[in-house]
């Protein structure tokens, strides 16, 4: 009987040790994820002004152009929404 309770702790302490060290795993991969998500937002807003300023910079690109034309017109929208919400 004591045989049984003895490996009951043991196993017990174990599975402790185990949760205790997912948990930080966990939490590592929860930071890493964070940050991997802050440099892709960086990384669309680089992007962003890039492909906007393909658009200004005179290219025959049609595409390039439309994708210039569709930020400012968001940026546009968004300074509008600004704006309204300022004179309420």
């Amino acid at each position: 009987m004591a045989e049984k309770v003895g490996r009951v702790i043991e196993d017990n302490t174990r599975l402790r040790k185990e949760c205790a060290n997912l948990v930080a795993e966990k939490d590592k991969l929860r930071g890493e994820n964070r940050q991997l998500r802050e440099k892709i937002n960086e990384l669309q807003r680089k992007l962003s002004l890039l492909e906007l300023g393909e658009g200004f910079g005179g290219t025959q690109d049609e595409a390039a152009k439309k994708r210039a034309r569709a930020q400012i017109n968001r940026l546009m929208r968004e300074i509008d929404r600004c704006i309204a919400l300022v004179n309420k």
